[in-house]
């Protein structure tokens, strides 16, 4: 499988290298609601994503996004690389970091990091097979299915949700086993499952779950296919699902980066919990629903999620609280290794 994150690209990467996409690049920041070009601008900029959320209007008469992009999504090549005016309307829907690519640097580029075109190459290749597939699956019933290796999540989500359709997205691991489950009423998920977590929460894992591997399969027609959702109503837009989704996604990818491999012990340092005095009240739940879990002897990240009702994000964000405020500790203070 081709890797679609940039920065996955980047770890690839000879110092020397690195240093050179720094020095032909530029970091530009923008605030939420910002243009980052229109129809009709010059195409002589590639853009990556380093942290937050970039939608593209297909059609600015009825202002709706089309695709929805995050961290270390590319987008503008196509027109950089054949020298076409932009053809959509990209602007931010939060507050974004994007590292800027211009096509006079190019030479330069390709001397100094050659495979830095190659991985452009492959992406691009990626994005039209995948858009051929889709173009041939869909039909008037809309029947989806394939593996994860060459379908991402979001492609498939926006695929069902910007079509309309209803019926139900069905998710298995590599042995066949069921793991997850999400129906769409007129392209709005109503309900869903994930392993052990049902409606919203089931969907925020979904997204976190990067590393998921398997099958999907979409069925058309109404009502649940499988019998296995057992999920209270989800009511939330489904583009703000996504947009939420995204942020939860990057927000995650950064707490892992500081944490703990998740099979590491935490011990509980405070014999009462005070929350209130330490966070948002918006995790107080969920921390009382963790603190109990931990009378008994140590947990761990991994326990956590088997035994908690939420995604693992939040699972993180109070395991971090906990941490920062001595009401949790690791047992070998946070130095054991992550399995690359």
């Amino acid at each position: 499988m081709v890797d679609r994150d940039f920065f996955g690209f980047c770890i690839t990467l000879k110092p020397l290298e690195l240093k050179a996409l720094g020095q032909l690049s530029q970091t530009r920041h923008l605030a939420a609601g910002e243009t980052i070009y229109a129809p009709g601008d010059p195409g002589d900029i590639l853009f990556i994503v380093n942290r937050g959320v970039v939608e593209a209007v297909r059609s600015t008469a009825k202002n709706v996004s089309d695709t929805y992009l995050s961290r270390g999504d590319i987008f503008g090549d196509v027109e950089v690389l054949t020298e076409r005016p932009r053809k959509y309307l990209v602007r931010t829907r939060e507050s974004v970091s994007l590292q800027c690519f211009h096509r006079e640097d190019f030479p330069e580029l390709i001397r100094r990091v050659p495979s830095f075109f190659q991985y452009l190459s492959e992406q691009l290749a990626f994005r039209l097979a995948q858009a051929r597939d889709l173009a041939l699956a869909q039909s008037d019933c809309l029947e989806l299915s394939g593996s994860l290796s060459n379908f991402d999540l979001v492609t498939i989500y926006q695929t069902i949700v910007n079509s309309s359709q209803t019926g139900e997205l069905r998710i298995c691991n590599e042995k066949s086993d069921l793991v997850a489950a999400f129906c769409f009423e007129r392209g709005r998920p109503r309900c869903g499952q994930f392993e052990h977590l049902t409606g919203e929460e089931a969907f925020w894992q979904l997204f976190l779950s990067d590393s998921l591997a398997g099958t999907f399969s979409f069925s058309s027609g109404d009502g649940p296919v499988s019998g296995w959702i057992k999920s209270e109503p989800i009511t939330r837009n489904a583009d703000d699902m996504l947009i939420n989704a995204l942020q939860g996604r990057d927000e995650f990818h950064d707490l892992k980066e500081r944490m703990p491999h998740p099979e590491e012990k935490l011990h509980r340092r405070k014999p009462n919990l005070s929350w209130s005095t330490i966070a948002s009240s918006n995790l107080q739940p969920i921390a009382e629903q963790i603190w109990p879990l931990a009378y008994k002897g140590p947990v761990t990240l991994a326990s956590l999620f088997r035994s908690c009702t939420v995604c693992q994000l939040k699972i993180y964000q109070v395991v971090d609280e906990l941490v920062q405020s001595k009401h949790f500790e690791w047992e070998d203070g946070g130095s054991v290794p992550k399995v690359a």
